[in-house]
Parts: C-alpha cells; structure tokens; sequence
C-alpha cells in the first residue's frame, strides 16, 4: 500500500475524484432518480479536465494514464448507464437497455484504443467518452418535460458509434473556447443549489453546446 501512495501524484487526486463522483452518482441512482447523479458525471467531467491539464503542467505518474481511464469507464461509461436506466419505466426498459450496453461496450473500446494508439497531440480519434457522459447527463439534466426513452436509446446509439469511428475530433485548448464553456459548467452545477429551473435552462444550453461539438467535424468539412 505505501508503495502505491508514494507513486500518486497530484493529478492522480483529482482522477480518483472523478472515480467517487461516478460511484457516488451511482449510490445515489440506486435510492430512486436524483437530479444529483447527472450533476455528478459534469462534476467528474471538470476533475477529468483539471487532471490532464495539472499532469501536462507537472508531471504524471507510471500508473495516471491507466489510472484515468479507469476513471472515465466509470463515470462515463457505466454511470450514464445506471443513472439512464433508472429513469426508463416499464416495458421500454428493454428497447433502452440494448442501447445503453452498446454505449457501454463502444465507451470500454474507445478508451482501450486510446491507450494503445493516439492520433496526435491536437486530435482525438472517435468521440471522447468524457464528451459522451457529458451529453447523455446534461440531456437529463434538461428535465422531465425532455426526457423521452426513445430518444435516449438513439442518442446512446449514435454517441456509441462516433467513439469507435474513426472519426478527428480536435481537443479543446484553445481559451476562447474554454472559458465560456468553464462558465457554463460552474454555472450549471452551482445553479443546482440554487434553484432547479435553472439547472434545467443551462443544461438545455449546455446541450446544444456539446450537439455542436459532436457535429464539429460535418460542419468543418461543409465550411
């Protein structure tokens, strides 16, 4: 165990609390739908985001890369599921179940690729699954007015595809688009506390943010 301790460093910190709020989400799933467990997957997100960046300024250690990964399955991979599922009632459970477990399968792929191939320091090939948790949770985060299974059986379909395609998304360094998006992730997490409804408005925005950064490579190609 000391062992394992004196190889953490400090990105490693902020990876396992990527991992808590995933399994967090995932304790509080299993009490009945919370509002609190999708929060949880954005707040995972930005500790996912923070990691890389302190680990890049700094320096990693042997076990951080496997370490995220390890992470990101959890937070990104099984609790959109969990937390999805949940929220299916009756019958239909068995239409977004396949779905789900596709997204699920497509997540594991993509970030065991990642980790044996990259496609270069300004790229990622096939959509992130940090990028897919962050869809799926700030569509349920839009309210129940929103959420229809069906639509969330398509939409894990889909984001299950552009992880294992080849597809380039580019990575989001630059600050111009950082900031305001970092605005919109504190916002939307602190409006949590404050009132719902806003919650639900900044999701809603939040959405049709991440729709345009899954679309980003048609709307390149067609510009």
């Amino acid at each position: 165990m000391n062992q394992i301790l004196h190889t953490l460093k400090l990105p490693d910190l902020v990876t396992l609390l990527n991992a808590l709020c995933g399994i967090a989400a995932i304790l509080l799933t299993l009490n009945g739908p919370t509002y609190l467990a999708p929060l949880l997957i954005l707040i995972a997100a930005v500790a996912d985001g923070i990691d890389g960046h302190i680990a890049r300024k700094f320096s990693s250690s042997e076990i951080g890369g496997n370490l995220d990964s390890l992470a990101d399955v959890i937070s990104f991979g099984v609790t959109p599921v969990v937390i999805t599922f949940a929220l299916v009632e009756g019958s239909i459970q068995y239409i977004v179940l396949p779905a789900l477990g596709f997204y699920f399968i497509c997540g594991i792929l993509r970030l065991a690729r990642f980790n044996t191939m990259h496609m270069g320091f300004d790229a990622f090939s096939g959509l992130p699954i940090t990028a897919g948790g962050i869809v799926m949770s700030s569509y349920l985060l839009m309210g129940e007015a929103f959420f229809n299974a069906y639509v969330v059986a398509v939409l894990a379909l889909i984001l299950g595809l552009l992880m294992v395609s080849d597809v380039r998304y580019m990575k989001a360094r630059n600050r111009k688009i950082l900031m305001p998006l970092t605005v919109i992730f504190a916002a939307t997490i602190i409006s949590y506390f404050i009132n719902i409804e806003f919650t639900h408005m900044l999701a809603s925005l939040l959405t049709g943010i991440m729709a345009l950064y899954v679309l980003s490579p048609i709307i390149k190609r067609t510009t």
